[in-house]
């Protein structure tokens, strides 16, 4: 009986190490599994902190490049207002230069058409002087005309005179010779 309870015991013993040990080898596979799966948890949160920063960094970067973009736009547009003020102020230059160039077309037609209105005006001067010498030679020539007409009538009356004088004498010098016949016949 008593090597019966040894054996026993010692069978028991045996079992309890056995179980004891696979209770052990047990509990070292939880606790690997467990360390298994809290690296696992650890590398997950390390790969969400990642990917988390990632995300942070390209909404950063996108913000960024929206904001550079919007900037540049704005700047774009900034340039386009000024350079489409600069065509404004350019095109008002044109225009008052063009203006200028008219108006100052305009004044030399004016002084052209005033030059030409002097120079008719001396003109109609000249002709009119010349027409007032052509009336004085015109004149003349008929104060000379009449002279040159009184003088050849004034000749005429001296010539007619004379011949007067002439037919005159030749009377008398006829009555004279009757006289002197008649007093001769009668004697």
């Amino acid at each position: 009986g008593y090597l019966k309870d040894i054996q026993e015991l010692n069978d028991t013993h045996h079992t309890r190490h056995s179980e004891w040990e696979a209770d052990r080898h047990s509990v070292e596979e939880c606790q690997i599994e467990i360390h298994n799966k809290e690296s696992q948890m650890k590398n997950r949160e390390t790969e969400k902190t990642k990917l988390d920063q990632e995300v942070t960094r390209l909404r950063l970067l996108r913000e960024k490049q929206a904001k550079e973009a919007e900037q540049k736009r704005d700047q774009e547009e900034q340039q386009r207002q000024q350079e489409e003020l600069m065509r404004q102020q350019e095109e008002q230059q044109r225009q008052q230069e063009e203006q200028r160039i008219q108006q100052e077309e305009q004044r030399r037609q004016q002084e052209e058409q005033q030059r030409q209105q002097e120079e008719q005006r001396i003109q109609q001067e000249a002709h009119q002087r010349q027409q007032e010498e052509q009336r004085r030679q015109q004149e003349e020539q008929q104060r000379y005309q009449d002279e040159q007409r009184r003088q050849q009538e004034e000749q005429q009356r001296q010539q007619d005179e004379q011949r007067r004088q002439q037919e005159e004498q030749q009377r008398q010098l006829e009555e004279q010779q009757r006289q002197e016949q008649a007093q001769a016949e009668a004697q």
